[in-house]
């Protein structure tokens, strides 16, 4: 009822607004509120209108562009073309750099600080606020300004008067990217995609003191050190290396047409000849996409389980069963527990997949990773997870997955640890080591292709078979009535 009573009074209210004896016995308050009111309407009408025609009735300003990004999309595309354009391009550059009536140009090197614009560069190499924004406006018809990072390197180049002449740079991709300044004051952008090329190098010697220093001695990246170092890791110890011990590694790197080099070294190769041992291991990606490393017989090494992820922390409590400091009652527990404090980092115990990473009951914050068709590690009560981490992340051996704090039912922060193998809890300071992968058939085609790519001497060896072990057969004795195991002669 409340509803229609509501309507009725609003149609009343209209139908009293219409009728001429409302018209004739207005106040003045109604006739300035109604005055008013006719101005607001009228004043949005209009507006709408210039939108409208600002609009549809307003030609649109096309973005300039550079004359040579025009006369390139004139051409085709055809491998031909381009190596044309960008011939085109750095003629230009050098046609602004020679033809100056003063003197020889002299390019000067800087680099972008922490916090520090393109403005505030120039400002610091002394360029004039104009030729600031000249330039600046040009290098802008060419490439986003606010992509540019610190460390970045230009190239600034002055006259014999100190007069500046442009700059240019390279980015991260290769692109070369410059901006120089005409006789008439204008600066004229360029922009041409630089050659990316691969390069493989080679890097052989002996260890003296330790294997770092003489990797290093032969400008190895300490990248490809590192890789070194996780290619044998739970398989040798570099700190027990013996001096003497020769090595060589082979290593792939992208880099510019000036030298730059584009993100990390690629470890392709590397040897270690040991008074025990011989190492070779071969990068190998299969057709599947995994990543590996492998022996001369075409086998991924045999890694070991980490038993302690966090390293010398204090195991607050062990493997078996246990009062629960929370439940009260003597229960199985199945991990190891490794108290830290809250925030330290927890590396994977080997290679392998994420298979569950979030929440878990009682194990609050959790993840498992699977390393092979018998082995996974569980770490639980994590206050963080890795950044950019889900279910079918591949991880490596020493990869940081978490952070150790105390979700879950927890009384601190500590790390709570598990191998499982075949789906059951062991105890992880036990020894478990996951097995050599071996390829066959086509997959081991494309690593004998892909070892004799990087080292042509290589020739493929067969892996051992295993030795026979002794028979053995039982015989009983009358007076013990026990069974012993004698060999045969």
């Amino acid at each position: 009822m409340r509803y229609w009573h509501d309507t009725y009074s609003f149609i009343r209210r209209i139908a009293l607004f219409l009728k001429p004896q409302y018209w004739a016995h207005r106040t003045a308050a109604q006739r300035e509120f109604e005055r008013r009111l006719q101005y607001f309407f009228v004043g949005c009408f209009l507006g709408i209108f210039l939108v409208v025609a600002a609009t549809y009735f307003v030609p649109q300003r096309k973005p300039a562009r550079p004359f040579m990004q025009e006369s390139a999309q004139a051409v085709a595309t055809d491998e031909k073309s381009t190596s044309v354009i960008e011939e085109q391009q750095k003629a230009v550059e050098d046609v602004l750099l020679i033809n100056k009536t003063d003197s020889a140009i002299v390019p000067v090197d800087f680099v972008l600080k922490k916090g520090e614009t393109l403005s505030g560069l120039l400002h610091r190499a002394g360029v004039s606020m104009q030729e600031t924004l000249k330039a600046a406006e040009a290098l802008e018809l060419v490439m986003d300004l606010r992509k540019i990072r610190p460390g970045q390197k230009f190239e600034l180049f002055f006259d014999q008067k100190s007069v500046f002449q442009g700059l240019r740079l390279e980015t991260p991709q290769g692109e070369i990217v410059s901006a120089f300044k005409t006789e008439d004051g204008f600066f004229i952008p360029s922009f041409r995609e630089g050659k990316i090329l691969e390069q493989t190098l080679r890097a052989e010697g002996k260890i003296e003191t330790s294997f770092s220093e003489a990797a290093a001695a032969l400008e190895v990246p300490k990248a490809v050190v590192q890789q070194v170092m996780n290619v044998f890791d739970g398989e040798l110890s570099f700190r027990d290396l013996p001096v003497g011990t020769s090595f060589v590694v082979i290593y792939g790197k992208k880099v510019t047409e000036t030298g730059r080099e584009i993100g990390n070294s690629k470890l392709l190769y590397v040897f270690l000849n040991t008074p025990k041992k011989a190492y070779h291991r071969y990068y190998f990606v299969d057709s599947s996409g995994k990543q590996g490393f492998y022996d001369e017989h075409a086998q991924a090494g045999a890694k070991m389980i980490i038993k302690r992820p966090l390293g010398g922390a204090r195991i607050s409590s062990g493997f078996g069963m246990r009062r629960h400091p929370i439940l009260k009652y003597q229960i199985q527990h199945a991990g190891i527990d490794f108290a830290a404090p809250t925030g330290t980092p927890i590396p994977a115990g080997a290679d392998g997949v994420i298979v569950q990473i979030g929440r878990r009951g009682a194990y609050g914050r959790y993840v498992r990773i699977r390393h092979d068709a018998t082995y996974s590690t569980a770490y639980a009560h994590l206050s963080a997870f890795k950044k950019n981490l889900r279910v079918g992340s591949v991880v490596k051996r020493g990869d940081i997955v978490g952070y150790v704090g105390s979700s879950g039912r927890a009384t601190g922060p500590h790390l709570h640890y598990e191998v499982l193998k075949n789906g059951k809890q062991v105890n992880p300071l036990q020894n478990h080591v996951i097995p050599k992968r071996t390829l066959t058939g086509q997959e081991l085609k494309n690593f004998i292709k892909a070892a004799q790519k990087v080292t042509p001497y290589y020739v493929y060896v067969a892996p051992p078979k295993p030795q026979a072990q002794p028979k053995t057969k039982a015989v009983k004795t009358s007076t013990a009535k026990k069974t012993t195991k004698v060999k045969k002669p």
